[in-house]
């Protein structure tokens, strides 16, 4: 489904990541786990063509991005490769001047063209998924952190993407409000969507991930299934990270 090769970015002097190869299956759930700076949140800004990588090649369901190809025929990989893939952020990025439906059904009706009553339904069925029905008519100012963010992720997943990608999705909300989040995400995972989660729920790495990237220092340190790389990691470097979250406070 994704498949990364050789995958280098700069930003100037700076290189945050260094020759990155990733494969990962349809329907499989691949947890990014690492200090802030690793070059997590930049791995997947390049997968969904926010950040053009410096080097390197992307595969994502068949359409691929190379750093060889011509300005046109990366803007048409990109454009492909958007298609296929939805985001959530750590901010939620909804439009306060639009109710929560109205929030829903902008995408799909404008990038897809799709009608009206269609995009209505499909974004009630997708409000239903998160829980958050009996609140179409409302504006963003209204909800809270996690429900702005479950709004977020049926925004996303209103264009009908076959990869979801989070970047720390629950971040920016209170400890109450994580929980809810993170159950819209386990459903999503059962239904066998396939996605790629930057974050520091270790109790969701544990419990849903197929697989753990541990990232440092701009490269992939080391990878493994949940149970074996949080019960004896192979690095030194995965295992001081792991001790430092430990030594947190709950």
């Amino acid at each position: 489904m994704i498949e990364v090769n050789s995958l280098g970015k700069r930003f100037d002097d700076l290189e945050v990541l260094k020759g990155i190869d990733i494969q990962i299956g349809a329907k499989e759930i691949v947890v990014l786990i690492g200090p802030s700076g690793s070059g997590k949140s930049t791995l997947l800004r390049c997968l969904n063509g926010l950040e053009e990588p410096t080097e390197g090649t992307i595969r994502v369901g068949g359409i691929e991005w190379n750093q060889a190809m011509s300005a046109n025929m990366k803007k048409e990989a990109i454009r492909g490769i958007r298609n296929l893939t939805g985001m959530v952020f750590q901010s939620f990025h909804l439009f306060p001047h639009m109710t929560v439906l109205e929030n829903v059904t902008m995408a799909p009706m404008t990038a897809k063209k799709m009608p009206k009553e269609q995009a209505v339904r499909l974004a009630e069925s997708l409000l239903s998924k998160v829980g958050l029905l009996e609140k179409r008519d409302v504006y963003p100012s209204k909800l809270s952190g996690g429900q702005q963010q479950r709004v977020a992720i049926a925004r996303s997943l209103a264009m009908q993407p076959q990869i979801m990608l989070f970047d720390e999705p629950t971040s920016a909300l209170d400890p109450e409000l994580t929980g809810e989040v993170l159950a819209v995400m386990k459903q999503l995972a059962k239904e066998g969507m396939t996605m790629i989660v930057v974050t520091h729920e270790m109790k969701f790495a544990r419990e849903v991930a197929n697989r753990v990237i541990f990232m440092a220092d701009g490269i992939i340190q080391e990878e493994g299934v949940p149970k074996q790389f949080f019960a004896q990691p192979q690095t030194e470097r995965a295992r001081k990270f792991l001790r430092q979250l430990d030594q947190q406070p709950d």
